[in-house]
């Protein structure tokens, strides 16, 4: 490339930031309403295309109303819908997978197994176990990375393992026009490159994996999905990496892509852009990787930060939630509208085909992932809405149904005023919604008909669950926390406040949802006092169940009050101590019998910990033999920690084996 191309890239860029920077007001002012503008989606044919695009925007930056309606000559991408690729079949014997939101779409998370082997990340070393049967267990390969590539998690995929990393370096900015070197001068102010790798793996002698493939990005791991044999994933670069500027000195870092040691800067074709109010404050990159063939293919986009997303067969969704500072119009006048708003993007995926599709916008925030579903070629998405009523946050809910080009087609409004989304699942016509102040409602909502969603049904006891669970067809899962709503609320709460101080232990729910015009609590469980947690609370993939086993298990830090201590409390009515935390008494997983008949029967608890650690209220904090995920093969029960993987008897949970990772 010549000087003078390099110099208007870097002239480009600068105007790429001053774009960006834009985006940080306009996030933090009101959004005009679904459906009242129309988005196309360019892509920038030369440098000079992008630079027109930079200075058009930089002259009508004062008027928000021209970025809604500024016109472009530019051709929009195209896009189309996608088939679905198959995913290929596991060998016996039959063996738990990673806990996924929709089916045949995999996860990337920190221990996978195919049925033989174990694969687990810890301290940035993947040890590959030979598993099963139980009597050969034993680590039989590993792969340790170095201080450049920090293990975030992974895929694997017969013989190939896909492991997602960050990392980068930190490079010099320049003080003062020079670069100062001496200490009275003080030293240079360095700013972190973040860098995302991909690293494929091949397993084919898994006591010697050889690295087959390296993709790298500027920017950060966002998330993954693999569908078959493609993986799809996102990343993201802020501005701030691109250019930054002291003093009038400027220092530009082009984004690239390297592929097995090729880099090569992103090209103006490839960045594309919406034409919308949400300008990026960041560049969100959408890569696929053929496992077959192991062609990439990556395509770059103007959006905010993409916080949230959720993948079906066919689509990528990227949620992003923007609140406004103050309530603002295009006039500076207070606005209407004064909530948060997630704005969506919608990009399809065929094979190694990445083409955006539609951009679309919902009054509030989501909770996760399980906020969003597509289903029958609609996508529904529950949000929290929160305002202020003079001096006042009030809340309320929504759901909302999108049709193909993420225009509104239907709602639910209003729900549960005054509390939050805790919990949320989609299933099929149904949908599942916990929300929660002092009681726990439990809402079954009917969205056979797109046109006309229903809330059907509603149970309202003590407790709250965080993750939904599907047990078959007409029952629900739930986890969460109890709740003790005999202590008196006016010596520990506040008016209107979260009864967080109320906040007991553990709690495991069984719903029967069979009449959804009346969920029933079919079974429950509470597990040790307050203090008491479980990874599964907020991350599905510590969440083990099996129907067909009617196993579940889950990893719990158990905190108990002493027992001497309760019976005080009952006996002085002292209602004002019980919220005390518990002591630490316990970790490890948690063996349940899960049946409609006989609700959860706890099986036993299997522990990574020994006689030399602490169990006392003074501990606290994440252990290296804390279990965080467990799995099983054929009749045999895994656990998993940072420090070891261990093996029981599912019949009697009799421990067979434990490896020791080191």
């Amino acid at each position: 490339m010549s000087n003078a191309r390099t110099k208007l890239q870097a002239v480009l860029f600068v105007g790429l930031l001053v774009c960006a920077s834009l985006a940080l007001l306009l996030t933090f002012t009101s959004v005009p309403s679904a459906g009242k503008y129309t988005y196309a989606l360019n892509s920038f044919k030369s440098y000079d295309d992008l630079l027109a695009f930079l200075r058009q925007r930089a002259s009508t930056a004062g008027d928000r109303e021209a970025l809604y309606t500024s016109k472009n000559t530019l051709d929009g991408a195209a896009t189309g819908n996608v088939a679905v690729p198959q995913s290929t079949a596991t060998s016996s014997p039959s063996h738990s997978s990673t806990n996924v939101q929709v089916a045949g779409v995999d996860e990337p998370d920190t221990v996978k197994t195919d049925g033989t082997y174990i694969y687990t990340l810890s301290n940035n070393t993947i040890f590959i176990l030979q598993a099963y049967p139980a009597t050969d267990a034993a680590i039989v390969g590993r792969i340790t990375l170095d201080e450049n590539h920090s293990a975030q998690s992974f895929f694997v995929n017969g013989d190939r393992l896909i492991v997602f990393c960050s990392g980068g370096f930190y490079y010099p900015v320049l003080y003062d026009g020079v670069m100062k070197t001496t200490e009275s001068l003080n030293r240079p102010w360095y700013g972190n490159s973040g860098e995302m790798s991909i690293l494929v793996y091949d397993l084919g002698d898994r006591a010697s994996p050889s690295l087959s493939k390296e993709v790298k990005m500027d920017g950060y791991f966002s998330d993954a999905r693999m569908i078959g044999s493609y993986v799809y994933v996102v990343s993201t670069t802020p501005t701030y990496m691109i250019y930054s500027e002291q003093n009038g000195n400027e220092t530009l870092r082009v984004p690239t892509i390297t592929i097995d040691g090729q880099s090569q800067n992103i090209t103006p074709n490839d960045i594309y852009y919406v034409d919308v109010p949400e300008l990026a404050d960041s560049m969100t990159h959408v890569l696929s990787l053929n496992l077959d063939t192991s062609e990439v293919n990556d395509k770059s986009f103007m959006l905010g930060s993409s916080q949230t997303m959720y993948v079906s067969q066919n689509n990528i969704y990227l949620a992003t939630s923007h609140w406004p500072v103050v309530p603002l119009a295009v006039d500076n006048t207070a606005s209407s509208s004064d909530t948060e708003t997630t704005v969506l993007h919608k990009i399809a995926i065929n094979a190694s085909s990445i083409d955006y599709v539609a951009q679309g916008e919902v009054p509030g925030h989501i909770l996760n992932q399980f906020a969003m579903d597509e289903y029958n070629g609609y996508f529904r998405i529950a949000t929290t809405e929160g305002y202020y009523n003079g001096d006042t946050y009030q809340t309320t809910n929504n759901v909302y149904i999108l049709d193909a080009n993420l225009k509104e087609v239907s709602s639910l409004k209003n729900i549960a005023p005054g509390e939050s989304i805790y919990a949320v699942r989609f299933l099929g016509d149904r949908a599942y919604l916990v929300t929660f102040v002092e009681i726990d409602p439990l809402f079954a909502l009917d969205l056979s008909d797109p046109q006309n969603p229903q809330i059907l049904g509603e149970l309202k006891i003590p407790g709250y669950s965080t993750y939904l669970h599907p047990y078959d067809e007409t029952h629900i899962i739930g986890i969460g926390r109890d709740v003790n709503r005999s202590i008196d609320a006016d010596k520990i709460h506040t008016p209107g406040a979260v009864y967080y101080t109320a906040v007991q232990g553990l709690k495991l729910a069984l719903f029967d949802v069979s009449d959804i015009t009346n969920p029933v609590e079919e079974a429950s469980v509470t597990i040790g006092d307050r203090g008491t947690d479980s990874p599964a609370l907020y991350d599905h993939h510590a969440f083990l169940f099996d129907r067909e086993k009617n196993l579940l298990v889950i990893p719990v830090s158990l905190y108990e009050i002493p027992q001497k201590t309760l019976s005080t409390l009952n006996d002085s009515n002292a209602t004002e101590l019980l919220p005390d935390w518990g002591q630490f008494t316990f970790q490890g997983a948690y063996v349940y019998h899960l049946t409609i008949e006989n609700g959860f029967q706890l099986q036993g608890r299997i522990t990574h910990q020994d006689d030399t650690q602490p169990t006392n209220d003074w501990y606290w904090g994440y252990s290296n033999t804390d279990i965080t995920r467990s799995l099983y093969i054929g009749n045999i029960l895994y656990t998993v920690s940072q420090s070891k993987v261990k093996a029981n008897s599912l019949d009697d949970l009799q421990e067979l084996a434990s490896i020791r990772l080191a």
